[in-house]
């Protein structure tokens, strides 16, 4: 990545108003990057939860550390085999930092596509679950070249677990796809 190209993500979340998880931002991003937005993060990789890439949660870290995001942690469970809290982590960006983003940094809109706030804010309408089984079957299509059964199997193979979600994300990959967005 280049220098400052964490800001893009900041970007992200400011134009997303804030977004609560680590996973949903993941989703987020891809989808955006599937979309065509200029987004600096291209190690993707399928991971258990779906498309992950290791420079979003550096960059991540980087603008937390340094007070450009502002993280927040809520306990929302107890994971039933260890006995351990499990946190939901929200990302808003530091009122500080508004104006600087908003005068110099920029993820291009790409041609046909809406402006990053639109994009964003209809992205973070929808759940994890939902931007998961999304962003996970796009990356099979795009990534790997899947179609047809064998997109179908695999999906069902590392999602299984979101059966119930694969209607809603089948209708957002359409309802993108009906807008010119993907």
């Amino acid at each position: 990545m280049r220098d400052m190209d964490e800001m893009k993500l900041a970007c992200v979340i400011d134009a997303c108003g804030g977004i609560d998880g680590r996973v949903k931002l993941q989703k987020i991003v891809y989808l955006l990057k599937a979309m065509g937005y200029e987004l600096p993060f291209d190690d993707f990789r399928i991971r258990q939860l779906g498309p992950f890439s290791r420079a979003v949660a550096v960059s991540m870290d980087l603008l937390t550390t340094a007070g450009f995001v502002e993280e927040t942690q809520q306990d929302i469970g107890t994971d039933p085999e260890t006995e351990e809290p499990i946190r939901q982590y929200s990302y808003a960006v530091s009122d500080s930092i508004k104006s600087l983003l908003a005068t110099h940094f920029r993820v291009p809109q790409p041609q046909g596509k809406p402006n990053l706030e639109t994009a964003a804010m209809m992205l973070r309408e929808h759940d994890r679950a939902v931007l998961e089984v999304a962003a996970t079957k796009l990356y099979l299509q795009q990534e790997e070249g899947m179609k047809g059964s064998r997109l179908e199997d695999e999906l069902r193979r590392l999602k299984g677990h979101l059966a119930s979600r694969f209607a809603d994300a089948k209708s957002l990959i359409a309802d993108l796809k009906n807008r010119g967005w993907l």
